[in-house]
């Protein structure tokens, strides 16, 4: 009885520490400042499945819609589910914040795993005065040595902190700022981001998240976790135009 008993904890205790997370669900509002002075306010839920890297958006203000972000591309439909418009993008899901957190590697923004895994490496570790522990990164990768710049991390207690992004000549293009983390069945999750991009022109626009409410793991609602991916139509070939 005793060696069951052991065998039990034993079992328990290994998957306490190996458990894998594959959904993540909060209240959002999104707050924008632009470079032109105007406000704009986003409030709705967010939703996403690590197993098909699927980040939705159901949003209620300012207007009820659906955003789907899916591979490079994103879709935006209104509240009947009618497509509005698409358009690609550059930032993977697999480097969102809702992945990275399930995953258990948002500490180094996942710079060593995945698809950039050794495309940079650690050049320098210091401490600020605030006791924050600073790294930077640079490019090792020759083929894209003209194209991307160093990163900068600074991480408190083994949480990141803040991460910023320059280009080949040392320029700041953007930073993110990570507080209020919470623990929540395991993940480790920011509350709030805020995200300062700079323009070309010397001008700013500052994006700041909140999240409340975080549910993980939740079962069910698989049609909002894996919301159809609308069928984008295309012009057909007896439309397009004649060549002289």
């Amino acid at each position: 009885m005793k060696k069951l008993a052991f065998l039990v904890f034993l079992f328990s205790f290994q998957n306490s520490f190996g458990q894998e997370f594959f959904r993540l669900k909060a209240d959002v509002s999104i707050k924008d400042k632009l470079a032109t002075g105007a406000y704009r306010l986003t409030v709705g839920k967010v939703y996403y499945d690590k197993p098909s890297m699927g980040l939705i958006y159901k949003l209620h203000f300012p207007q009820e819609e659906t955003i789907i972000i899916k591979d490079t591309t994103l879709y935006r439909l209104n509240k009947k589910d009618s497509l509005l418009a698409s358009q690609t993008v550059t930032i993977m899901n697999e480097f969102s914040i809702f992945h990275l957190s399930l995953s258990g590697k948002l500490a180094d923004y996942g710079i060593n795993s995945g698809k950039i895994n050794g495309v940079y490496k650690i050049e320098k570790v210091e401490k600020d005065a605030d006791g924050r522990v600073i790294t930077t990164w640079k490019v090792v990768e020759k083929r894209l040595l003209k194209i991307l710049g160093k990163i900068k991390m600074a991480n408190i207690d083994k949480k990141l902190d803040a991460i910023a992004f320059y280009d080949v000549s040392d320029k700041l293009l953007s930073q993110q700022f990570f507080k209020d983390y919470v623990n929540v069945k395991g993940v480790v999750f920011p509350q709030q981001v805020t995200q300062i991009s700079y323009n070309s022109d010397g001008t700013q626009n500052i994006q700041q998240t909140t999240y409340k409410n975080i549910v993980i793991d939740e079962n069910g609602q698989d049609t909002i976790y894996n919301h159809p991916i609308p069928v984008v139509a295309l012009p057909k070939s007896g439309n397009s135009p004649k060549q002289k």
